[in-house]
């Protein structure tokens, strides 16, 4: 059976779950091609997805009016918070997928007698599941320039904010993904005990050496508007560097997201 937890609390526990199709579909793009004067059709321009809404009708059923306004006082309680929090679907075959998520609409409440239905809707600001578990180890030695180097994002769902981590020594390393174009360079000097990790935090690229130093200014990128993305599938990389030592490696991490 498809379950659905908000934070801790498994959702069926609140009532019978009524609508669940939301979650099978996929999310609305946003952008739209470009009309050019004097000529058929339109220019194609690549889309992104837009924020994405999983709506659920949930059954609340009291023993008597008294006890739906003590249940329903409950969920209001569970669904006022003002933070993002976790939506997760454990699926038929047991995999688990997870998306932070808000309620900001209200409840819909239908009350007849001592049963309420309402709609819950859950708005996605990344528009898809990602996987309750990171990719695999995929740790690698930098022991010759260029190194080859294999990712396997094994989502649906182009991986656009990964996090990416160096430990040195390096004085500059260049990691080219050949199956998405993408470039990720970074210039400076990485000590042989020193790691610099790279990624996204609240939409912002971030660039932090051992200690906490923010380094971002180190970073270039080209070919993608993403500091490195990873198509799904396996992906093919190529790092080259200099200044390295036995010490130098590379780590790639992510929650494989599906749509």
């Amino acid at each position: 059976m498809t379950t659905f937890t908000y934070g801790v609390t498994d959702l069926s526990t609140l009532g019978n779950i009524t609508v669940i199709d939301d979650y099978l579909d996929l999310p609305q793009k946003r952008g739209n091609n470009i009309t050019v004067p004097n000529r058929h059709g339109t220019t194609f321009v690549r889309k992104f997805y837009d924020e994405r809404t999983i709506a659920l009708g949930i059954a609340v059923l009291g023993t008597s009016l008294s006890d739906l306004e003590t249940k329903m006082n409950t969920i209001r309680g569970l669904f006022s918070e003002q933070t993002q929090q976790t939506l997760s679907i454990t699926y038929e075959d047991s995999t688990v997928k997870t998306a932070l998520v808000t309620v900001d609409k209200p409840l819909q409440v239908r009350r007849v007698q001592s049963l309420a239905r309402i709609m819950v809707e859950f708005t996605m600001t990344e528009p898809f599941f990602r996987l309750s578990t990171v990719i695999a180890d995929n740790t690698l030695a930098i022991d010759a320039s260029p190194k080859a180097m294999t990712v396997t994002n094994t989502g649906t769902m182009e991986e656009r904010d990964p996090t990416i981590v160096i430990h040195g020594a390096f004085t500059s390393i260049t990691i080219t993904n050949s199956t998405t174009g993408a470039i990720l360079t970074y210039t400076g000097a990485i000590g042989t005990a020193e790691t610099v990790t790279i990624g996204t935090l609240a939409g912002e690229y971030y660039a932090t050496l051992t200690g906490g130093t923010d380094v971002i200014g180190n970073v270039t990128h080209s070919s993608s508007s993403a500091l490195m993305t990873f198509a799904a599938g396996a992906n093919t990389l190529a790092i080259t560097s200099a200044g390295r030592d036995g010490n130098s490696t590379v780590k790639v991490s992510f929650y494989p997201p599906f749509l």
